[in-house]
């Protein structure tokens, strides 16, 4: 994987990255990998990232199917069915918050009153940027909201209800929200002294258990998760479940997604040309992705601490940075394999 180690190599010049993990793998054959430090820290399967938006997948969507599977949610349940919703929001569904259609883009909840259980009234009575329904709209409040959602069904916090109904079945035993900020983790944080808080703003202030973000991986638990997907849901919910959720559901619109799911087709870059059309997964604002393609087996796993490291290099946030990087490690093992 020549191309790919020159792609890192030069990551890690550029300081683009001070600590990366890269893994290729074909169904139950790993490839390739390759892990990497600026500063000659030991990287292992076991240390943690801060997965950022990654858990929209890992954590809330995994949850949401469950729950669909198990005929105790439906994608056409209205939101008022579980809250109470102003008369702008009466046809707002589980749908459009799993396929980021509910009408509202990215928005600071830092004026709400910080009380996570309060937090569904808030995001409901935000202005709607577009109507419900037309466009995507990428929603990080609409992921929080469908957490909510999630645990008036299950009857626990989300972080319990992950634990139980998708870490443990699948053996994902290192993978947490809050961890224990002493163990092996890669800091997504500029400061030392925030190694081991969620990155999100909007989840931080939140306290830390989101259904947009808050969840620590690491390569270990997220290769079980790419199983999980190459499996086509199995052993947490049904192949007709997984193939639902799997379709793109916004044909029409700007982005393609699926239930949960980034949807990749020909407009999708961050991918590089190596997954075709109807390969799923998702980035994280911190610099993660995990994408499979279920048809072929082939899953690329990437852990780093790319959007604080770009900060340090350049003192101020770059995310195309981040998003090159995506692209350029992709195109690498695209390069290798052919």
């Amino acid at each position: 994987m020549q191309y790919l180690e020159n792609c890192v190599k030069k990551l890690i010049e550029d300081k683009t990255v001070e600590n990366i993990i890269v893994r290729v793998g074909r169904k139950d054959d790993v490839i390739f990998e390759i892990k990497n430090s600026a500063q000659s820290r030991v990287l292992t399967d076991q240390t943690l990232f801060d997965m950022a938006s990654v858990t929209k997948i890992v954590v809330t969507t995994s949850l949401a199917l469950i729950a669909i599977d198990k005929g105790m949610l439906s994608p056409s349940d209205f939101v008022g069915k579980f809250f109470s919703v102003p008369e702008d929001k009466k046809n707002l569904t589980v749908r459009h918050l799993l396929t980021h259609t509910m009408g509202i883009g990215h928005k600071s909840l830092l004026g709400s009153n910080g009380v996570y259980d309060d937090i569904q009234e808030y995001i409901l009575d935000i202005p709607s940027d577009i109507p419900i329904g037309t466009n995507v709209r990428y929603s990080c409040p609409g992921f929080i909201l469908l957490g909510r959602i999630l645990e008036t069904i299950f009857q626990k916090r989300l972080d319990a209800a992950f634990y139980a109904y998708v870490a443990m079945p699948l053996g994902m035993n290192s993978s947490v929200f809050l961890p224990e900020r002493a163990k092996d983790i890669v800091n997504a944080n500029l400061y030392e002294d925030e190694k081991g808080i969620v990155n999100d703003y909007n989840c931080r202030y939140l306290g830390g258990v989101c259904g947009n973000a808050g969840l620590f991986s690491n390569l270990a638990d997220m290769t079980m998760y790419a199983k999980l997907l190459l499996a086509y849901g199995a052993p947490l919910f049904s192949k007709h479940t997984f193939e639902l959720a799997t379709q793109n559901q916004t044909e029409s619109m700007d982005e393609a997604r699926g239930l949960g799911y980034l949807y990749v087709d020909d407009r999708y870059l961050q991918t590089g040309g190596l997954f075709p059309t109807g390969s799923i997964g998702h980035c994280g604002h911190t610099g993660q992705s995990v994408f499979v393609d279920p048809k072929s087996g082939l899953y690329v796993i990437i852990l780093s601490d790319a959007t604080a490291s770009t900060v340090k290099k350049h003192g101020k946030e770059k995310y195309c940075d981040v998003i090159q990087m995506r692209h350029d490690i992709h195109a690498a093992i695209r390069a290798d394999l052919n």
